[in-house]
């Protein structure tokens, strides 16, 4: 799962991906930094459309392109790589409308049980610790994404994408069952070509990101409201 995310440093999509990016970009990045963003926010997308690669804002909750009014009751803002060529839903847009989401480090909360003593007997305590999980070198990443374009009748567009995710890897076990899931830069160019519809070869990239290059710490339950924002959801606790 992924449902809470931070992206500060947008010029440094232009250095990751390394060839022109059209579109208003200025529009796009204009709300940066964000430090908690959640689903149903408006947040920088790298896709192609109309053979240009571009970024642009899209709605973190995807809605398929077929909707009657703009909206779907299933979760959508995670996709999982496992079924992503047998979903109805997710199948067409995996074939041909993958997109990068770019981020500076991403949230979860791991469970915990701690144990105490009250008036002399012995009580265990669950809580949800909210961990910052990012690269160890604190560099811009990009998770592999899908994006659709629904339109209304007056021919208005709602870009929207969703986060795909996949089983974790040593360093997130402990925390959740499920991560982002993260490439390289070497496979941007494969992901983002909507003329590549080979979903077997696609699927295998769709892998847990290396433990090693990862880091992971505790930060303050403040993360946990959406509504909160600021440099205080990636503070170290």
């Amino acid at each position: 799962m992924c449902g809470r995310y931070a992206f500060i440093n947008g010029k440094m999509i232009f250095e990751l991906v390394g060839r022109d990016i059209l579109g208003n970009r200025k529009d796009a990045l204009d709300d940066l930094p964000r430090y908690n963003a959640s689903p149903m926010q408006q947040m920088p997308v790298v896709a192609i459309q109309n053979g240009n690669l571009v970024i642009r804002k899209m709605q973190w909750w995807l809605i398929p392109h077929w909707s009657k009014d703009g909206k779907i009751q299933a979760s959508t803002f995670n996709a999982k790589s496992e079924t992503l060529d047998q979903s109805k839903l997710f199948a067409p847009y995996f074939k041909s409308s993958r997109c990068l989401v770019p981020a500076d480090a991403f949230y979860e909360w791991q469970k915990i049980t701690t144990s105490l003593e009250i008036n002399g007997k012995k009580k265990e305590i669950k809580s949800k610790q909210p961990m910052c999980i990012r690269m160890s070198d604190e560099k811009t990443f990009m998770f592999a994404g899908l994006f659709s374009v629904w339109k209304n009748e007056k021919g208005q567009e709602l870009p929207s994408f969703t986060i795909i995710t996949t089983e974790p890897n040593k360093l997130m076990e402990d925390i959740h069952t499920r991560m982002p899931v993260i490439l390289s830069e070497k496979q941007f160019e494969q992901w983002l070509d909507r003329e590549y519809k080979d979903t077997a070869k696609l699927k295998t990239l769709l892998k847990p990101y290396p433990a090693a290059k990862m880091k992971a710490y505790p930060v303050s339950t403040y993360v946990s409201n959406s509504q909160h924002e600021g440099s205080d959801c990636m503070k170290p606790e």
